[in-house]
């Protein structure tokens, strides 16, 4: 089993999941109920992926589902923060870049 951690804080307005370690089909499953979970509450999220050294389709999945839940919720939204590199490009090549929030992607276009 591949280590993957999630911290949960209050930031002024929203709720920060910060990551770190490796989104995969062993780790997605239960982050993408954490992040559910705070969306039924109608809470803003910020997910800071600075820690994040991997993330396979089902870690991708999972924040398709989250993004695509904060859209039936009048409150709720997601923002993914601090992308790494390696994910940047593999959000641009799969066309997920213009389909998930992400702070600042003008500038990492």
């Amino acid at each position: 089993m591949n280590d993957f951690n999630h911290t949960v804080s209050t930031d002024p307005g929203r709720v920060v999941v910060a990551v770190e370690g490796e989104l995969d089909m062993h780790t997605s499953v239960e982050f993408k109920q954490v992040l559910m979970d705070l969306v039924a509450d109608d809470t803003d999220l910020l997910v800071d992926l600075s820690g994040l050294t991997f993330v396979d389709s089902s870690g991708l999945s999972a924040f398709i589902a989250v993004h695509k839940s904060t859209l039936n919720h009048e409150r709720a939204s997601l923002l993914l923060d601090r992308v790494p590199p390696f994910l940047n490009r593999i959000l641009a090549v799969t066309g997920l870049a213009a389909v998930l929030p992400i702070a600042g992607a003008q500038a990492n276009s």
